[in-house]
């Protein structure tokens, strides 16, 4: 029974049109328990929002509300929709997402006939993932949903048209948005979409460097505004093409018009709308270098977003009103409050980005964080009187918040897959299942077809898991720097400029220090390096061991600067090309750094909170998938099978031959605590995601959705851990993956891997990691005793370095082979053969 809700909600959705964000409500004290009826819930919910608004969760809680009957709950549903648009009308859309989620998974889960949720639920909850930057998922809803309408349905379908135009906007998709919005403009009778729509088309053009046809879309929005007796969400509107006409021409009267109409009409709501024009009026001023008028709009725009009185909101144009204030201060040679505001930005911005979901979103904004980070460091450097070690902290606390934002997000939603309800975890195994039947095909009919189907599996299960309920992704900085100033170990960040040059952050002996390569070509120096020495022959170092030695103790020297005399942990985190590069085959004081040094790989020293670190370590079993034989072209890996062996022989092992690998033996050996070791071909290719060739291709794709509680995994394989670079995220290989899966410990290598090589090297490590269970330290000892053993031809770094390990170096505990049974037998026997002795010499 629809009721009057209907009406209610196809008002509500004509105020979701426009892709305006707001900020979080302020606070208020919990409701008490109580328990009233349906009707006086959906009431509530619909006319008295003043009652939840500032905490809907516990008011939601506070009732108990078990619907029993069909119309129960449809009543329900309504009354979810309600919250979640008034929590949208108030600004708070990160609870509105919730609430339009748990409202979609409620409608589904009792198949709600009487509630239209592409409609009603679909449209706006696109909307709002356009608020938090979370583009690509809008995009997938709103293409979906478009295609449900007739092609010539132009009235119909118009505001939608908008919506899906301005999620391809800020995914800087111009010709996409620009073709969407023009072709539907001309089949329009005039009315406050259309206006809407030419004001979107003003900004598409503006997006293009086209000024002039962005200017006449933006008169004839403006226009078109005005024909109209405007008053709620119409007049937000107007106030955007106002705003818009403000930046165009950098005129200040139309943006303070806007501001003015804004602070009229809306005394107590659109706080973030008018947070917007006051931005947008500040970047006038800051663009005309009145700093003190700008720095005032700053301020008034961060405080409309701040009407919680939270120091942390969740919306980037929040994030841009404090990197405003920092611009200004620095303008005017204030640096200590300078650098206050770039920091808070940069932790403003990296909890904003943990909304996102989308790995291309994600990556977006990381090229977009570099370009603070740059500001700040060159702040930094031209202000040699500021206190070193205060800001040195800072530099490197914000310089790590901006690496692996997208893995600490994929580690973090892993966790909450692992304890996902049963619907969840079927969705995951329909996914991972039509990824195997992606990579085991090459139709490429079949594999388009197979790619559309897990997009809307995978846009169908991002709706069902409920991502905006669970994030909780605060770090705090003293922790950070506690950690980092560990007397025990030395940590070395880097950071590579647009120019190439190199920041380096140092933490050793509780002190930070900054250094920084300043020549260009140095980045180059390294390629060459990894190109001449670490490519597909060992010959360039055989042929001259002197001249590498020289070079990489130069290249040394640079990277590693403070290097402490003592043996000692140290852990990198890297940036850009100084990914695979081995840095414990690089030469130091007449020795490679390994034969002094333990080395650890990280994207981000946040990671030290993020992977999980078990204290006591369990003894474990070893899950061994291997495959030896290939077909050609592939070469055969002899030293497979003898791994294996080495293996069985030591240590207790679940051995998976080719035959016994599928998704269920895999999906089991993933599921329990046992270290995984993998030994195989990898297959790099430069358009497919790398994948591991087992029994069949497992690829990264299908990893991604395996739940994975190993504390160690070995990849004795090459390339595992090479792939696509990723800005600020490290590359896109098979051991990123394993990480982003919580695996705190990953072995995997950066070239091809040397048959006799690879089995003594991990031989080795396994009887190191006996005697001591920390793999960091486990690899490195095994490389020293590899190098002590060999002779000058196994000093060739090409045959040992390229096995490398990432990971916080948790404990991690070995169960061995157990020799009762052996020992068993040989008493067994030996008394027996006593026994018989004894009889003969008694008949004698």
């Amino acid at each position: 029974m629809l009721r009057a809700r209907v009406a209610t909600l196809l008002t509500l959705l004509i105020c979701l049109v426009s892709c305006e964000q707001n900020k979080p409500s302020s606070a208020a004290p919990e409701n008490a328990k109580q328990k009233i009826s349906f009707e006086k819930f959906e009431d509530i919910t619909e006319n008295h929002p003043e009652l939840y608004i500032s905490n809907p969760d516990s008011f939601l809680n506070s009732l108990h509300l078990q619907p029993q009957t069909d119309e129960e709950k449809e009543i329900y549903a309504y009354g979810l929709l309600y919250m979640a648009y008034s929590l949208r009308e108030q600004g708070n859309h990160f609870k509105s997402i919730q609430y339009y989620e748990r409202a979609l998974n409620f409608v589904k889960e009792h198949s709600i006939q009487n509630l239209d949720f592409a409609l009603y639920i679909i449209k706006p909850l696109a909307t709002l993932y356009i608020h938090v930057d979370d583009h690509q998922k809008a995009i997938s809803l709103l293409e979906n949903l478009l295609a449900d309408y007739p092609p010539t349905a132009y009235e119909q379908k118009a505001g939608l048209v908008n919506n899906l135009a301005n999620a391809y906007l800020y995914n800087m998709d111009f010709e996409k948005a620009d073709s969407l919005v023009t072709d539907i403009l001309p089949h329009l009778n005039e009315s406050l979409t259309k206006a809407l729509l030419y004001n979107t088309a003003s900004q598409i053009k503006e997006q293009q460097q086209d000024t002039a046809t962005s200017s006449r879309f933006n008169t004839l929005a403006i226009r078109a505004f005005e024909k109209h007796k405007l008053y709620g969400d119409t007049l937000v509107w107007y106030c955007s093409a106002l705003t818009q006409a403000a930046e165009l021409n950098n005129n200040i009267s139309q943006a303070q018009k806007s501001i003015d109409i804004l602070e009229r009409h809306f005394p107590h709501s659109q706080y973030r709308t008018k947070g917007n024009a006051c931005l947008s009026l500040a970047n006038i001023y800051l663009a005309l270098k009145n700093w003190g008028n700008a720095l005032q709009q700053y301020k008034l725009s961060a405080a409309h977003f701040r009407k919680s009185g939270e120091k942390y909101v969740l919306d980037y144009k929040y994030t841009y009103a404090l990197l405003g204030q920092a611009r200004c201060f620095a303008r005017q040679k204030i640096l200590d409050s300078a650098f206050y505001y770039y920091e808070w930005a940069i932790e403003n911005d990296f909890r904003t980005q943990q909304l996102i979901t989308s790995a291309q979103d994600q990556i977006r904004n990381n090229r977009w964080n570099k370009d603070i980070l740059e500001e700040l460091i060159a702040l930094y450097l031209s202000a040699p009187s500021l206190p070193q070690q205060t800001y040195v902290e800072t530099l490197l606390w914000c310089i790590e918040l901006s690496k692996a934002r997208l893995l600490i997000n994929e580690i973090h939603r892993s966790d909450q897959w692992t304890a996902a309800d049963d619907k969840l975890k079927e969705a995951l195994q329909q996914i991972r299942l039509l990824y195997q039947q992606y990579d085991a095909t090459v139709d490429p009919k079949l594999r388009n077809a197979y790619l559309v189907e897990i997009e809307k599996l995978k846009t169908d299960f991002q709706l069902s898991e409920r991502y905006f309920e669970k994030i909780h992704f605060n770090p705090k900085k003293e922790d950070f720097l506690q950690r980092v100033q560990q007397t025990d170990n030395s940590y070395y960040a880097y950071y590579i400029h647009k120019d190439n040059k190199i920041s380096i952050l140092n933490s050793s002996r509780k002190k930070i220090s900054f250094y920084q390569v300043n020549d260009t070509s140095f980045l180059s120096k390294i390629e060459l390096l990894k190109k001449e020495y670490f490519g597909d022959s060992p010959n360039s170092y055989n042929n001259n061991p002197t001249k590498y030695r020289e070079e990489s103790s130069s290249i040394a020297k640079r990277l590693l600067p403070n290097l402490p005399e003592t043996e000692c942990n140290i852990f990198l985190s890297l940036d850009g090309s100084l990914y695979g590069l081995p840095f414990d085959a690089l030469y130091h004081h007449n020795s490679f750094l390994v034969q002094q040094y333990n080395m650890a790989y990280l994207n981000s020293f946040l990671l030290f909170d993020f992977l999980h670190h078990r204290e006591e370590a369990q003894k474990a079993a070893v899950a061994v998938f291997y495959r030896s034989d290939y077909p050609s072209p592939l070469p055969k890996l002899p030293f497979v099978n003898q791994e294996v062996k080495n293996l069985k022989k030591t240590f207790k092992t679940e051995s998976y031959s080719p035959l016994q690998q599928n998704d269920k033996s895999l999906k089991q050996a993933f599921n329990r605590s046992n270290l995984i070791h993998i030994a195989a071909h990898t297959i790099l290719d430069s358009t497919e995601a790398p994948y591991l060739y087992l029994h069949q291709p497992i690829s990264i794709n299908q990893l991604r959705f395996y739940e994975i509680k190993t504390p160690l995994v070995f990849l004795s394989a090459c390339n595992t851990g090479s792939g696509k670079p990723l800005p600020s995220e490290g590359t896109a290989s098979i051991q990123r993956v394993f990480l982003s899966k919580n695996v705190p410990s990953v072995i995997s290598t950066y070239w091809f891997a040397n048959d006799e090589a690879m089995l003594q090297l991990t031989a080795k490590f396994y009887d190191q990691l006996k005697k001591c269970p920390y793999p960091m330290e486990a690899l490195a000892e095994a490389k020293r005793q590899y190098l002590k053993e060999g002779g000058v031809l196994q000093a060739n770094p090409w045959y040992w370095a390229n096995i490398n390990y990432t990971g916080i170096n948790n404990e991690v505990g070995l169960k061995e082979t157990s020799n009762l049974l052996p020992l068993a037998c040989v008493i067994s026997m030996t008394l027996l053969g006593l026994f018989f002795l004894r009889r003969k010499l008694t008949k004698v």
